[in-house]
């Protein structure tokens, strides 16, 4: 999308561009995320109205695998390494900010399978390789054990990707028939709870992150884990923890919508005359100022993020897993990503103009989308301080996650 919108522009105005993406990256999956752009584009207007994927859309991501590309190969999965993960979920997070977000956020879950118990994890991408996992943010969670058999209460907040999900992993305290108590998952099918609204919202509207409820629901043996499971195990693909995994995923989605928000404003500037002026924007000292300044910001972002991203991947292949410095080059390089592309795509709005306040304007859309990418728990400006603290010495950077 970007090389067309760009390209276009340039001849236009007699400019003939080297074809410099021809050498970008191709492999099937990104040429499978890519040929859904188009089509996710058509999409956008029932994904804001409905605030979800629509069902046949995600049902259609499903069966091409974009839910399953950090799945290992065994359970039909892509086991793609981190940096080509990363540019399928930044194409998608170009394509709509929600669709990207709703991808990655399954498609981190499946990291852990080969870390779940194997019953569980036959029982969950054995017979359907394109099972989607969604979680929720729990508050007042309990699920007690009583002859092997936990029954799960509480309520479940920001479920993105629940209304597409096959399963749910409930995080709860679990207490155990013994009296000890822990912090685990129960892996239930989304039929089972109560799906409830409490998704208004501006940004990333389309998630579907909805909440649920359950009272006394039985979770079956084997499907009650401690929540290391999930936060601590490494997976097959990429040697990492899921929580560096949804901090680089998103950091993607927001370069997307990055993206997306400079070449919109590229394609504005041809033609718009701001009220009371005489020139275009495109003729604007101060918009080519700003918009150079936005696309060096996008660009040192994500090259920052792939750079640490092939080390990574380096060093999953090469040494076993990623060591602690590399992870926390990578929790720098994802915090950075996300918040510089909120940056960027601050200094597109302004430069828009009133354009840009309308919410049936990709401009407005994208601002809305990579603000709520900011506000969430892996963007927060404490990873920075995190960091900081690990670089002096002050924390061991095995335990940046």
């Amino acid at each position: 999308m970007r090389s067309t919108t760009v390209e276009s522009c340039l001849l236009r105005n007699g400019i003939h561009p080297v074809r410099v993406e021809s050498h970008r990256p191709n492999f099937p999956e990104l040429d499978l995320a890519r040929g859904f752009a188009d089509r996710i584009r058509a999409s956008e207007t029932s994904i804001e109205q409905t605030r979800e994927i629509p069902g046949d859309l995600a049902d259609d991501l499903k069966q091409a695998g974009l839910f399953r590309l950090l799945l290992p190969k065994a359970l039909g999965g892509s086991e793609l390494p981190l940096p080509r993960y990363l540019r399928c979920i930044e194409a998608i997070g170009e394509a709509d900010g929600s669709v990207g977000w709703c991808v990655g956020q399954a498609g981190v879950f499946a990291n852990c399978a080969d870390g779940l118990p194997a019953a569980l994890t036959q029982t969950l991408w054995g017979d359907n390789p394109d099972t989607v996992v969604a979680t929720g943010t729990p508050f007042n969670c309990q699920a007690v054990e009583k002859k092997g058999v936990y029954y799960l209460s509480g309520f479940w907040r920001f479920a993105s990707g629940c209304t597409h999900a096959d399963w749910l992993a409930a995080q709860t305290e679990l207490v155990h028939e013994n009296g000890t108590t822990e912090f685990g998952l129960c892996i239930v099918p989304k039929t089972a709870v109560d799906l409830g609204d409490g998704w208004n919202v501006a940004g990333l509207r389309g998630t579907g992150s909805r909440e649920y409820r359950a009272d006394g629901l039985a979770v079956p043996p084997g499907h009650a884990i401690p929540i290391d499971v999930f936060r601590s195990h490494c997976g097959l693909a990429t040697g990492l923890p899921n929580g560096l995994l949804f901090a680089s995923s998103f950091g993607a989605v927001g370069l997307g919508i990055a993206r997306r928000a400079i070449d919109t404003l590229v394609d504005l500037a041809q033609d718009k005359v701001p009220a009371f002026g005489n020139r275009k924007l495109m003729q604007d000292d101060m918009v080519h100022v700003g918009l150079a300044q936005a696309e060096a910001g996008w660009h040192s972002a994500r090259a920052f993020l792939l750079e640490i991203a092939e080390e990574c991947a380096w060093l999953n292949e090469n040494e076993g897993r990623p060591t602690g410095p590399a992870r926390t080059r990578l929790r720098l390089a994802a915090t950075n990503a996300m918040r510089s592309s909120g940056t960027v795509v601050d200094k597109v709005y302004e430069l828009a103009g009133s354009s840009g306040i309308f919410d049936d304007h990709p401009i407005y859309k994208c601002f809305q989308d990579i603000h709520a990418v900011t506000q969430q728990i892996q963007a927060r400006p404490a990873h920075f301080r995190t960091v900081g603290r690990a670089l002096v010495g002050l924390d061991s950077e095995d335990n940046v996650g």
